[in-house]
């Protein structure tokens, strides 16, 4: 850098540093200040929702326990109970006239129903899954939704049907009652439900599920059917039972979330009363009416609830005010095409819309905190969150505004601050200019000698005749001028020695490089030969698919070879089949895998062994006997579910170490789980037999055996792993699908979770559908 240069740099960073130091100190105060501003006004905020939101839960449930106790609604509950008892009698149908009702309720079902139902859900439901057979809940059905001259959505505004039975005489005198209630209150729907047998013997909203049992009807999986169970057995008058959102059919898929109180007469149960939460009004409180400004949100910000499964439980703001660039942005992060799919059709994020973020888990953790993080449109905020304190619900309250609105007054004061700076640097530059040149200026020619020096023009002349330093510099290169000619023959000696040298180095570290390369190459082919004798000994996919025909093998392994296998024996009508994950992978991983393959062979082949606690027995002592012959102490083993299925009688014995066997039946909506023994195959100290399991499977289900690669891999947003659970989730929504597109949603699934991630193991899942 030139002198004159250096002079003006100087000058300037000096200024330049003074300005920056005020500049900062008062940008960051002033940031730190609208910091603590927006913090304050977004706790206030959250304490005001949360007040709001605990005070209209707990006033849910005072209603709900008062509602219980009155005489009105005992009364109402004996009369409809003793109603429904009749119907049937009191109608006095032939079977012709039977007939005619199933029918039509039938015909109103498939025409209406089932086609609102399905555009909702990702596989679609038969009427054999959403009707009851009850003749009596039939009837009732017929004369108050399939008859009913109102249209959907407002069957509730008929007060009776026009037949004479002692049902639709009650239902003149209470439904009057329960429906203003519901309407004043801003509830879904009021149920009555028979405590002896889980019927719903009355609702004021008139949905499918009125007349069916919750004990043994179509809907006695749901949230309902828990709700009232817990209230039925808790048979304390006062008792309240509330229940989280979840997809509910007969509200056409939509969540929803119950809270239910029992009916006592004296000290006698005769019912239960449910209420179906008002989403609504639950978005009105969070949303403000929609008035978010008015509550120092501004423009971006937002309150919002989030329970225990990480989704929302009100709308989101930005599907309600801006609902392209809402969509635009969670198909941007990801969001599985379903789930949108589902928010368009639904027009709602409830349950939906998943809100995995610091904030959302530290709260859920039990923290109240603020702090600024990315929310779930990927946007920086400053969030204020707490847990919520509400009977029965474990959910948290986020109240957040995006950072870039938080802070718009600091980041105006910084552009016109930085506008300022720059105006000030330019009015130092030019000074600093001007006085470098001033000092640099009789410098200049001694500069250019400088440079012919550099150049290799050892002859050019230094005709400076100062007495100042300047002089004396020229002095100084008039000497090296003579010292570097002298210099410059002993370095071409020099030059041309290291020259040789560096050849000779050359040479040899191509020769080191050459050998490293053939050494790779032999370690690579000898892998590479592992993997076909590996390969030798997985069934083949045509022999598998012969076998089994409705089934699939998801088979990833981590590197060349691998320490899981899949192993078949099919022998008669039963088929053995095991899913194996050795100790380790790789190449050591494959060396245990040939063992505990031919293990397995032996065992039913050598031993004639079918049972499959037999079998692991057998199996756990050959692998024990195989690694004592090399004198060492060996622990290596490996886990394994393993399965014999009689394929005509769909009989299925199971047996396994520490990897349990997941059984999903036919239209389930959670997994069956077959635990395994907590001991490995190999050696261990506190060695058991076996436990042999045996299900009886019916068509159509589907049980699938697995080893802990797929759950076990990082991934996803944050890096963690997708965990068991998620992975029965999966397979409980995709096992309606063909064995092979349920093959191609799992390896769909772990790739995009896998991401950019390295596979942390190797991966074998294998599903059957008898």
């Amino acid at each position: 850098m030139k002198l004159g240069l250096k002079i003006a740099v100087l000058l300037f960073a000096v200024s330049a540093a003074s300005m920056a130091v005020v500049g900062f100190i008062s940008y960051s105060r002033a940031k730190s200040a609208m910091e603590q501003e927006s913090f304050a006004r977004l706790t206030a905020v959250r304490e005001m929702k949360a007040s709001q939101i605990e005070d209209y839960f707990l006033n849910i449930h005072d209603q709900v326990r008062t509602m219980a106790e009155s005489p009105t609604v005992i009364q109402a509950m004996k009369e409809f109970r003793s109603g429904f008892d009749k119907i049937e009698k009191e109608t006095g149908l032939t079977k012709e006239g039977m007939l005619g009702i199933n029918t039509r309720l039938d015909a109103y079902l498939t025409g209406e129903y089932l086609p609102r139902l399905n555009a909702n859900l990702e596989s679609p439901s038969t009427l054999a899954y959403e009707t009851t057979r009850d003749m009596r809940g039939r009837i009732l059905q017929n004369l108050y939704i399939a008859s009913n001259p109102n249209p959907v959505g407002e069957k509730h505004r008929l007060d009776a049907s026009p037949d004479h039975s002692s049902y639709s005489s009650s239902h003149r005198k209470y439904h009057p009652v329960f429906r203003h209630f519901l309407e004043e209150f801003g509830y879904y729907d009021i149920f009555l439900i028979d405590a002896v047998s889980g019927n719903i013997v009355y609702t004021v909203f008139k949905e499918v599920d009125f007349g069916t049992s919750l004990t043994d009807g179509p809907f006695q999986l749901t949230n309902l059917a828990d709700a009232y169970v817990s209230a039925q057995k808790s048979g304390t008058a006062g008792f309240t039972k509330q229940v989280d959102f979840k997809p509910y059919h007969p509200s056409y898929n939509a969540h929803a979330s119950f809270v239910a109180c029992p009916i006592m007469e004296g000290d006698s149960l005769i019912g239960v009363l449910a209420f179906q939460m008002p989403i609504l009004r639950i978005n009105e409180i969070m949303t403000s009416h929609q008035q978010w400004k008015e509550v120092g949100l501004g423009v971006s910000g937002e309150t919002y609830i989030v329970g225990e499964d990480y989704t929302l439980r009100n709308q989101s703001r930005f599907l309600i005010e801006d609902r392209e660039n809402y969509f635009r942005m969670i198909e941007g992060l990801g969001t599985p095409v379903h789930v949108v799919e589902r928010i368009k059709a639904m027009e709602s994020s409830i349950g939906l819309q998943e809100v995995r973020t610091r904030g959302t888990e530290s709260a859920l953790s039990g923290k109240t905190e603020s702090r600024i993080f990315p929310d779930y449109r990927g946007v920086p905020v400053l969030s204020a969150y707490k847990p919520l304190k509400i009977q029965d619900m474990h959910w948290v309250i986020m109240s957040e505004i995006d950072e870039e609105e938080a802070f718009a007054h600091v980041t105006s004061l910084r552009n016109y601050m930085l506008i300022a700076f720059g105006v000030l640097l330019l009015l130092v530059i030019v000074g600093s200019v001007l006085i470098a040149r001033n000092v640099t200026r009789p410098i200049h020619l001694l500069t250019y000698d400088a440079k012919e020096l550099a150049r290799g023009n050892f002859d050019v002349e230094i005709n400076i005749r100062r007495r100042d330093e300047i002089g004396i510099l020229a002095l100084s290169f008039r000497s090296m001028q003579t010292s570097i000619k002298k210099l410059i023959g002993d370095l071409r000696d020099i030059n041309q020695n290291l020259e040789n040298k560096v050849v000779e180095r050359t040479s040899e570290i191509q020769r080191q490089k050459e050998l490293v390369e053939d050494k790779n190459k032999e370690i690579l082919d000898s892998i590479n030969y592992a993997k076909r004798l590996q390969s030798a000994i997985l069934p083949p996919m045509d022999k598998f698919k012969k076998n089994l025909k409705n089934s699939f093998v998801l088979f990833i392994p981590k590197d060349i070879v691998s320490g899981d296998f899949y192993w078949m024996y099919k022998k008669e009508e039963e088929v053995i089949v095991a899913v194996v994950d050795c100790t380790g992978h790789g190449v050591p991983g494959a060396m245990v895998s040939v063992v505990g393959a031919n293990s397995l062979e032996r065992c039913v082949r050598e031993f004639n062994l079918k049972r499959p606690a037999t079998i692991l027995d057998k199996l756990r002592e050959l692998v024990v006997e195989t690694f004592d012959t090399t004198g060492e102490e060996v622990r290596d083993g490996m886990d394994l579910s393993l399965v014999s299925i009689d394929l005509k009688e769909r009989k299925l014995q199971y047996a396994g170490a520490n990897n349990s066997l997941w059984i999903v039946r036919k239209g389930a909506t959670e997994v069956e789980e077959v635990k395994a023994d907590k001991q490995p195959i190999g050696k261990y100290e506190y060695a058991r037999p076996f436990t042999n399991h045996v299900a009886q499977l019916s068509k159509g289900d589907c049980f699938y055996l697995f080893s802990d690669g797929y759950a076990d891999q990082f991934g996803g947003p944050s890096g963690k792993k997708f965990k068991y659970k998620t992975l029965k989730d999966l397979l409980v929504k995709i096992h309606g699908m063909e064995m092979e597109d349920q093959h191609r949603m799992l390896r769909e699934t772990f790739d995009v979770w896998k991401g950019e991630l390295d596979q942390i193991d190797d991966i074998c899942v294998i599903g059957v559908r008898v």
